[in-house]
C-alpha cells in the first residue's frame, strides 16, 4: 500500500474548512480513509495545527479535529537522525527539510503539500501538490 506523508498544510485545510483548497485535501486523505493509501505526519505536523487552528477555529476546535483526523494518520518518528540530517542539509526551510526527513525514515512514497516554495529535496520522494498526486496516482 502506498504510503502518503502529509504536511501540515493539508490538516490545516480540512480543521479549518478552508473553501478553497478543501476538496483536494479531503479527497487525498479520503484515500486514507477508504484503506487505499496509509498517511503519515509528524508529531510537529500536529505541532503546528494546533498553533495556527487554535488562532482560527479556537483551541478546543483545532484539538477536537485533530483527534478526528488522527485515527487515519499515522505518527512518523523524529529522532536525532532527522535533527541532524535536516540541519546538515543546505536547503532553506529547516522545518520542510525536518518534515522531508521524518518522511524519508518512515518510508513514504510522496509528500502530499499546497508549499509552493517546495523548500524538499528535488530528487528522492516525490513532492506533490493535493490534485496533482490525486491526477498521478488516483485516475480514476
Amino acid at each position: 500500500m502506498m504510503r502518503v506523508f502529509l504536511d501540515t498544510n493539508i490538516l490545516l485545510d480540512i480543521i479549518e474548512a478552508r473553501q478553497k483548497f478543501l476538496l483536494a485535501s479531503s479527497n487525498v486523505f479520503d484515500l486514507g480513509i477508504k484503506r487505499r493509501i496509509e498517511l503519515f505526519a509528524t508529531p510537529l505536523t500536529f505541532a503546528n495545527c494546533v498553533y495556527t487552528a487554535r488562532k482560527n477555529v479556537g483551541y478546543e476546535n483545532a484539538i477536537r479535529g485533530l483527534k478526528a483526523l488522527k485515527a487515519y494518520v499515522k505518527t512518523t518518528a523524529m529522532d536525532d537522525n532527522q535533527v541532524m540530517d535536516a540541519l546538515c542539509s543546505d536547503m532553506p526551510d529547516f522545518e520542510d527539510m525536518l518534515q522531508y526527513k521524518a518522511a524519508e525514515a518512515a518510508g513514504c512514497d510522496a509528500i502530499v503539500t499546497r508549499d509552493k516554495k517546495r523548500h524538499f529535496p528535488q530528487e528522492g520522494i516525490p513532492v506533490l501538490s493535493p490534485e496533482a498526486f490525486l491526477n498521478e496516482y488516483f485516475k480514476d
